[in-house]
């Protein structure tokens, strides 16, 4: 073990000689202390901490590739949509196409108009019918040539009451 420099020199000084007992009583005793483990200590929590952080980045990455998944199917589902789209679309047209609808008319039976005609329309009646808003007006409060006052709607359910029709 270590002891103090003046012991020491006091030794050798005197060989042979041993320290007056009065100073070893004086001195402390000295015992071996473990070392502070501070470093221990950081170093597991920095072990803790990249393992947790290694963790999460793993679940991270687990969840993108998750959603990526999603997005692909869905995308393929919405390719796969628009494809039948498409389709519905062009059978669509196909089936409403002006030739086709004549060759169905004659295989049913069906000839084309060979002469027009036309109905007359009151201008009131029409001007009455094209309006579209609002109340309905009772039939006390419509005096003849008063049309213009009213509402649209009330224009328009007048001339379906007047044709016996519902509005």
């Amino acid at each position: 073990m270590a002891s103090p420099l003046r012991s020491l020199t006091s030794i050798r000084s005197t060989p042979g000689r041993a320290a007056p007992q009065s100073s070893r009583s004086q001195r402390p005793d000295l015992r071996v202390v473990p070392g502070r483990r501070r470093f221990a200590w950081f170093a597991m929590f920095l072990m803790v901490l990249v393992t947790g952080l290694l963790l999460g980045a793993t679940y991270l990455h687990t969840r993108i590739a998750e959603r990526q998944l999603e997005i692909d199917r869905l995308d393929a589902a919405m390719r796969t949509a628009q494809e039948e789209f498409d389709v519905l679309r062009a059978e669509r047209a196909v089936l409403r196409s002006p030739t086709r609808l004549a060759d169905e008319a004659t295989a049913l039976g069906m000839h084309a108009g060979e002469e027009s005609e036309f109905v007359p329309i009151d201008p009131m009646l029409l001007a009455v019918t094209i309006a579209q808003t609002g109340r309905l007006p009772t039939a006390d409060a419509i005096d003849p040539g008063s049309y213009a006052r009213l509402e649209p709607l009330d224009q328009f359910r007048l001339v379906k009451n007047v044709s016996q029709e519902a509005p």
